[in-house]
């Protein structure tokens, strides 16, 4: 009897999994029996990219580059005006003595105090052609009455500066050159030369005992004689 009671419940057991398993197909799913499809789908987590450490950790110092420095070090330490722009003194260059206008008498005197005073002195170039015989000094100065044509320059002295100057023409004639004191048609004359025959260079010299003004007179031999020049004045 127990084992028939068994029997019958296995029976029944298998008739209601029939049963079950021909209304999942009457219905047209295919789900398994006994699958739960209202669970939730995986928790599966993407990953996200890669944390990478960033390109550079270590700073610059918070250092410009223009004008400062990094890490200690500085980028350019030299000045841009540490060089000069050009090292050629300005006086290197000759003036010509006509560019500020004509130098024929004492009031257009050109003064080249300032230029004269810088190392090696300047140089100016001229030309007594057609201009007027203004300053005569007497004839002990150079040695002969100085009648020519002149050209006229002024430097300012202090106590115990020299004034050298020399005159040379460019073409075959005579010059001559005086140092003198006021600029008049007889002046004083501090220094003179005349030596040399034509197209030879005079150079005249003076110093100063107290603040003093010099005039510098490009002259010729004798009434004629005229002709383009160059001027070297230094003032020590």
């Amino acid at each position: 009897m127990r084992r028939l009671a068994v029997r019958r419940h296995l029976l029944a057991a298998l008739a209601a999994l029939a049963a079950a398993a021909l209304a999942a197909c009457a219905s047209g799913s295919d789900q398994p029996v006994g699958d739960d499809d209202t669970a939730a789908p995986d928790a599966r987590v993407t990953p996200g990219p890669d944390a990478a450490d960033p390109i550079d950790a270590t700073p610059v110092d918070g250092a410009t580059i223009d004008g400062a420095t990094i890490d200690g070090a500085t980028i350019d330490a030299t000045p841009i005006d540490a060089t000069p722009i050009d090292a050629t003194p300005i006086d290197a260059m000759p003036i010509d003595g006509m560019v500020g206008g004509p130098t024929d008498t004492c009031a257009q005197a050109q003064d080249l105090t300032a230029a004269a005073n810088m190392a090696g002195g300047v140089t100016v170039v001229g030309d007594t052609t057609g201009y007027a015989d203004d300053v005569n000094p007497a004839s002990s100065c150079t040695g002969y009455a100085p009648d020519g044509p002149d050209s006229i320059y002024v430097v300012t002295l202090t106590a115990g500066q020299t004034v050298t100057a020399t005159a040379t023409p460019t073409t075959s004639w005579d010059i001559s050159l005086e140092l003198v004191t006021p600029c008049a048609t007889t002046p004083t004359c501090l220094d003179g030369a005349d030596s040399g025959l034509s197209g030879a260079a005079e150079t005249a010299t003076y110093t100063a005992g107290a603040a003093q003004t010099v005039y510098v007179v490009v002259d010729g031999y004798n009434p004629g004689v005229a002709g383009p020049y160059s001027l070297l004045v230094q003032v020590q």
